[in-house]
C-alpha cells in the first residue's frame, strides 16, 4: 500500500524504480576508463612509467595494497555525491553500493580479501550530528548486504582547524588527514579483534590523502595486514 501511494521514482529519469536509480540510469553512469594504475585504480594516461604506478603515485608512501572505484568524476556523478552528502538523500547509497559491489567482484586482486570486513571511514561526531548520517558508512553497510561482509567501525576522526578536505590543496590534505584519524583503542589494545584483511570504504578518491591516513591507522592494529580501498568515485584528472 505504502508503495502505491509514495512509489520510489529513478533521482536521474523520473520513472518508478526499485531503488532511487533504475538499472538503465545506474548502468549509463560514467565509468573510469581503463586501462588503470593497478596501486590506486585512477586511469592510466599514455605510458606509465611503470606498469602498475601511475605516475602520480611514484614515490607516494603505499600503507594501502590497492584502491577501485566505479564511477569517474563527470558532472552527473559528482552531482549524485553532493546529493548524498549535502542534500539529505541517503536513500542514494543503496542506489549507488552495486556498482561498487560489481567493481569489486570483477577485481582480480580482491580474491585475497575473502575474509575480510568493512571499515567505513569515519566523520567528526560534529559533523556527524549536523548532517544526520556519515555517507561513508551508509556505502558500507548497503555494500556489506550485497558482499556478504561484516561492517565494523574502526576509526575515530578527530576534529582538526579544517577537517572538510574539500578545498583543500594535495599537499594540504596530506597533513589534515595524517592528523585526523586513529584507530579505536579497543582494537589498538587488543580487547577487540578484526581480521588480517580489511576493506576501507568511502564516497570519493581524490588524493589518496584520505585512504593512506586510514590505511596507516588501521594498521596500527595487532594483526592488520592487508588494507584494500573502495570508493564510488575516483577524480580522474588529465
Amino acid at each position: 500500500m505504502l508503495r502505491w501511494l509514495f512509489p520510489i521514482t529513478c533521482e536521474l529519469c523520473g520513472e518508478e524504480a526499485e531503488r532511487s536509480l533504475c538499472p538503465d540510469c545506474l548502468a549509463s553512469l560514467q565509468r573510469i576508463p581503463r586501462p588503470i594504475c593497478l596501486y590506486c585504480g585512477s586511469p592510466v594516461y599514455g605510458t606509465a612509467p611503470q606498469a602498475d604506478c601511475c605516475p602520480a603515485c611514484q614515490g607516494q608512501p603505499r600503507p594501502f595494497d590497492f584502491a577501485r572505484a566505479p564511477l569517474q568524476n563527470s558532472e552527473q556523478n559528482m552531482e549524485l555525491i553532493y546529493r548524498l552528502k549535502y542534500r539529505h538523500a541517503p536513500y542514494l547509497a543503496a542506489a549507488l553500493a552495486p556498482a561498487m559491489a560489481e567493481t569489486w567482484e570483477q577485481t582480480a586482486e580482491a580474491k585475497d580479501f575473502s575474509e575480510a570486513v568493512i571499515v567505513p571511514v569515519p566523520i567528526t561526531p560534529e559533523r556527524q550530528v549536523k548532517r544526520g548520517y556519515n555517507q561513508a558508512a551508509l556505502l558500507a553497510r548497503a555494500l556489506g548486504k550485497l558482499l556478504r561482509r561484516r561492517v565494523m567501525n574502526a576509526l575515530i576522526r578527530h576534529t582538526t582547524a579544517q577537517d572538510s578536505q574539500t578545498r583543500l590543496t594535495a599537499a594540504r590534505r596530506r597533513k589534515n588527514a595524517t592528523q585526523s584519524f586513529s584507530a579505536l583503542p579497543a582494537f589498538l589494545s587488543g580487547r577487540r579483534k578484526l581480521p588480517s584483511h580489511i576493506i576501507l570504504v568511502d564516497d570519493v578518491f581524490t588524493t589518496g590523502s584520505t585512504a593512506r591516513a586510514c590505511s596507516k591507522a588501521l594498521k596500527s592494529i595487532p594483526g592488520i595486514e592487508h588494507v584494500a580501498v573502495l570508493t564510488l568515485v575516483h577524480v580522474c584528472n588529465d
